[in-house]
Order: C-alpha cells, then structure tokens, then sequence
C-alpha cells in the first residue's frame, strides 16, 4: 500500500489559499470544504486581514440599480451579484429595519451604501457585509435637485476593511437662486456641518459621485458642468466638461489617477484626461477610444449603447443596451456580460468577501453542505 501523501505545513497552505483571487469567492467556499484545518485557515481574523492586505484593492462584488417608482416596481431585484456565490443572504432590505418600499441608491464606497428614502424622506447608510445601518435625516436646506457620496472618515485608512469605523456623508444640491451647495454629516458626532455654497446655474443629477485624491465630483445637467468639493478645504468648484460634440457623459478615473471623463460616439467609448498643461492651466486631452462594434448582435448593427457606471479603484466601466449590462475592465480590456437587463444607471458595490465577521463564510459552508436554499437581495 501506497504511503499518504504528508500535509502541507501551514506556512505553505497560507501562501496557496493567500492566493485565491479576491473577485472568487466560490473558490475560497471550495478551499474551505477542503479540510477542517482549511476551514480554520480561511476563518481565521489573522488570515483575513493578511488577505485583504496583500490583495489591497477589494473586488466588485456586484452592483445596484435604480428602479422607476412610478411603476409596480418595488419587487423587482435590485441587486446584480457579478460573483458567484452571492456573497448577500438577506432580503433588501433587512427584516429588521423598517423604512418605506421606494428608496434611490446615490452612492456607495469603502463597503457602505447610501440610500436616499421616501416617505417620509430620510437617509440611511447600510453596511450589506455587517448589517449596520444609520437612519437620519437629510439636510435641512434640501433642495430638489441633489444627491450624495459616503466615504471611510478614518484617517490613513487604506479602505480594505472599513466596516465598523467612522464615516462621512457628503451631500450636495442645487437652489432655485443658481447655487450650488455641500455639507457633511460625521458618523461620529451625528450632525451636519455649516453650508458650503458657490454660484453654479447647472443643477447637480442623482448619481454617484467620484472620488479622486481628497475631491468629489459629481455630474451636472447631463454632462455639460462638473461640481467638485474640495473634502478638506470644504470649497466647491465649477469644472467644464471636454469639448465634447453632445451632452451626456459620465465621471471617471484617469490613467494616471486624475479627473476623467468617458463619453459614448459614434459607436465608441471615448476616454479624455484632465492634466495640467505646460502654461500651469488644467485643460482636457483624449487618451483612448474603444470601439464597440464587436458587442453589437449580428443583424442589429445600429444597437446603441449608454454608460451606466464607474467602479472606482478597479477602472472599470459599465455599459449597457437591450441586450443587458456589460463591463470594460480598462487596464486588461476584458469584457464581461452581467445580465440580460439594460439599466440607466447603476452603482458598483465593492468589498471583500472575507470580511471580519468570521460567521460569513462559514454560513456559506453551510450552505454549500446541505444545500439550503439563499434568500433573494431585492
């Protein structure tokens, strides 16, 4: 008889699981149904904080989107998972949390979602990995057309696990007197902060912010202005958008890290990069341009394409038609079909799926073993 093969030591397990990829998580539940001493591992809070530290940048795990409240539409999905499995078991929202049926996803970062809802009109920052949530109430010199970005508050956070700390809610609109406005919420002392404003005629639209370096910006009147609001400074600024030939675009990270900008024309996604010239002014400069023939259907060559989304930090852009959602992963130019529905708009929700809550992956392991079905994330 053959003798048995001997364990890994410990030392060589961690490097092999250490490099399963962050955006699988089926393969760190079937790395986890391995063995008990795997399943330890995979669990254990040293493990997980050294994962999320040598894979840095926390995966795209799906996204949300926006539905129509003027039509029966409350019971429609509205989270896409982009992983397999699912890493969300509860409904959406949770049973134990008790806001009215319609609500607009306007921004979600470091882990967290921010969820503007109705009746009465509130706002609420949800952690879907931990399942914490804050209610409170939106500003009190709120204005029709606004919107809002939620960010990690803790200083020199490198955003890989900020499920727990302290966080900030930056919220913007536009007044009937051609102003625009900012003010903060802080997690930690439960108010808003005074009113930054600034003379701005363009009204700011209900989508997701950008966050680059220490500036949001957010996209006005369908592309044809930028607001940014400087975080530490707490000072906004009017941006003009490339010189493009139409009026609909939306917010991007640039090659180098900077301001950009991607537009849709002619059948191509054009990329622009917002860079300081040799005469020290900023100005904007075209820096790819990405055909889309390839995705049209055979017999429907005239298909047209929207961008939906933005996924920071992993350079992705999403588009979307009839045909369903795709996503352009810049860097390795991967292209990715989500779903079989087109949406406007949706919002990327990222984190790892190994987050602290140690009871995450060993429930899926639970799952995995007898079978039991999950519930839907609607």
């Amino acid at each position: 008889m053959a003798a048995a093969a001997p364990e890994l030591v410990d030392d060589t397990t961690y490097e092999i699981l250490l490099h399963i990829p962050p955006d699988d998580p089926a393969s760190l539940v079937r790395a986890s149904l391995v063995c008990k001493r795997w399943r330890q591992l995979l669990t254990d809070p040293a493990f997980l904080r050294r994962y999320r530290a040598f894979h840095r940048t926390p995966p795209m795990l799906g996204f949300i989107h926006n539905v129509d409240h003027s039509s029966n539409s409350s019971y429609i999905p509205r989270f896409v998972a982009t992983t397999s499995p699912s890493p969300f078991y509860p409904d959406f929202p949770p049973p134990s949390i008790e806001f009215p049926t319609y609500w607009w996803a306007l921004d979600c970062r470091h882990g967290r979602l921010l969820l503007q809802l109705f009746n009465p009109i509130d706002l609420m920052v949800w952690d879907p990995t931990t399942g914490d949530h804050r209610i409170f109430p939106q500003p009190p010199y709120l204005d029709f057309y606004c919107t809002g970005a939620v960010l990690c508050a803790t200083r020199g956070c490198r955003h890989v696990d900020c499920h727990g700390g302290p966080y900030l809610v930056v919220f913007v609109g536009t007044g009937e007197d051609d102003h625009s406005w900012a003010c903060v919420y802080s997690s930690e002392t439960g108010e808003w902060s005074s009113q930054a404003s600034i003379a701005f005629d363009s009204y700011v639209e209900m989508l997701p912010g950008l966050l680059v370096q220490d500036t949001l910006y957010f996209r006005c009147e369908r592309g044809k202005r930028i607001l940014g609001y400087d975080i530490g400074r707490h000072e906004l600024s009017e941006i003009d958008p490339p010189p493009l030939g139409h009026d609909v675009g939306i917010l991007m990270e640039s090659g180098y890290g900077g301001l950009g900008f991607a537009t849709v024309e002619d059948c191509s996604i054009l990329l622009w990069s917002r860079y300081v010239g040799d005469d020290g002014i900023e100005e904007w400069k075209k820096s790819w341009v990405i055909g889309l023939d390839f995705l049209n259907p055979v017999g429907n060559p005239s298909l047209s394409w929207e961008l939906a989304g933005f996924a920071e930090g992993v350079h992705t852009i999403f588009i979307s038609s009839e045909i369903g959602v795709f996503t352009i992963e810049l860097k390795s130019g991967q292209v990715k079909k989500l779903c079989e529905e087109g949406y406007y708009t949706v919002v990327p929700y990222m984190s790892f799926y190994t987050s602290g809550r140690r009871n995450q992956l060993k429930t899926e392991v639970h799952y995995q073993l007898h079978g039991q079905k999950r519930l839907v994330f609607n």
